[in-house]
């Protein structure tokens, strides 16, 4: 399922924007045009999907480093309210609505082509390393029965794979796509729907965040950057107005009760740390 997240996300040209409560404070608006992706904020399915990455290091980026706890804690105070979405695809189909409208189709189908050149350069080293995490720490115990589902997210994923930007991108590279993060794939388990079960209990998810973050600033800097590049001109053309068509139907997914506002505060507090290490890696 990462890999589909994935491509949502930059399709999204980081749509973080939409789960901001306060589009005027959105970091979107003046971070995208000095090619800075990395952004989080409350309420992404999966930012750590947009990260740019380094070349494979000796030292982590995020283990044991202040973005592992931020991140960590991130994931904990969001656990409650993913728990609570019932169907994210009305905000899916307006997210949709706003690239097809909004982005030139050239310049959406580059976004989406550099995400795939860009996960597809992750070394399956570090795939394998995320499958462990994900059976041994995330889903370790899980009992199907208990399944919790992100409400819409099978159809939400299938809207994107069917989006013109990854269908203009060559086919081959998309299965080849599939086939790297099958692995990885295989261990998340999903409801009768094809929805995604969700981690299991708020340390899970917080350790999904961290691996998440772990595995994708694994990338390699020559495709980070070309997926940073490729991001920041489309993004230039989601204007501010435009974004904040996309805030009711955000709220309407993940609402606005103090778990959702607590999620909003600790996706403020990540934000930064996110940036800095983005920064970081590829200098």
């Amino acid at each position: 399922m990462l890999f589909n997240h994935a491509l949502a996300l930059t399709l999204l040209l980081s749509g973080s924007a939409a789960f901001n409560v306060a589009p005027k404070n959105n970091p979107i608006l003046s971070d995208v045009n000095k090619n800075i992706a990395g952004v989080v904020a409350a309420g992404v399915i999966s930012a750590a999907a947009l990260l740019p990455g380094a070349a494979m290091a000796a030292d982590s980026l995020v283990l044991g480093t202040p973005l592992e706890a931020k991140l960590a804690a991130f994931g904990e105070a969001s656990y409650p309210v993913f728990n609570s979405v019932k169907d994210v695809s009305p905000l899916t189909d307006k997210f949709l609505e706003l690239v097809n409208t909004k982005v030139k189709a050239p310049d959406a189908t580059e976004v989406a082509k550099t995400a795939i050149d860009g996960l597809l350069a992750i070394p399956d080293s570090s795939i394998n390393e995320y499958k462990g995490v994900l059976r041994q720490g995330v889903y370790s115990g899980f009992k199907q029965e208990s399944c919790v589902t992100l409400g819409g997210s099978g159809a939400a994923l299938q809207k994107f794979a069917n989006s013109d930007a990854v269908k203009s991108v060559d086919s081959s590279k998309y299965e080849a796509l599939k086939k790297k993060f099958a692995p990885a794939n295989s261990v998340v388990p999903t409801g009768s729907n094809g929805d995604i079960c969700l981690p299991p209990s708020a340390a899970a998810s917080s350790k999904l965040w961290v691996a998440q973050a772990e595995l994708t600033f694994s990338m390699p800097k020559y495709e980070a950057n070309a997926l940073i590049t490729s991001i920041a001109k489309a993004g230039k053309q989601a204007t501010r107005p435009s974004l904040a068509k996309l805030v009711p139907a955000a709220k309407a997914a993940f609402s606005e009760n103090a778990e959702a506002v607590k999620m909003v505060a600790a996706g403020k507090d990540v934000e930064p740390s996110v940036i800095a290490t983005a920064k970081a890696a590829l200098k």
